[in-house]
């Protein structure tokens, strides 16, 4: 006699990545150690609230807060 394995219940969750402080301190030491190098974004004179009450499309959010536009 046969006996069905339910393979659903077979399946392991995968397990969520959770950083802590120390692993991102890390990360950012190796990272710029291997000449890696991290910009920063600079403020525009462009109030975020202004761009907001405006009628643009969610992506032009997402540009103005990227800063490409």
């Amino acid at each position: 006699m046969n006996r069905q394995i339910n393979r659903r219940s077979l399946r392991k969750k995968a397990v969520k990545f959770k950083p802590n402080r120390d692993y991102l301190n890390k990360a950012v030491a190796d990272y710029l150690a291997n000449g890696g190098t991290i910009k920063k974004l600079e403020f525009n004179e462009k109030s975020y609230e202004e761009f907001m009450m405006t009628p643009e499309s969610p992506t032009a959010v997402d540009d103005f807060l990227n800063g490409i536009f």
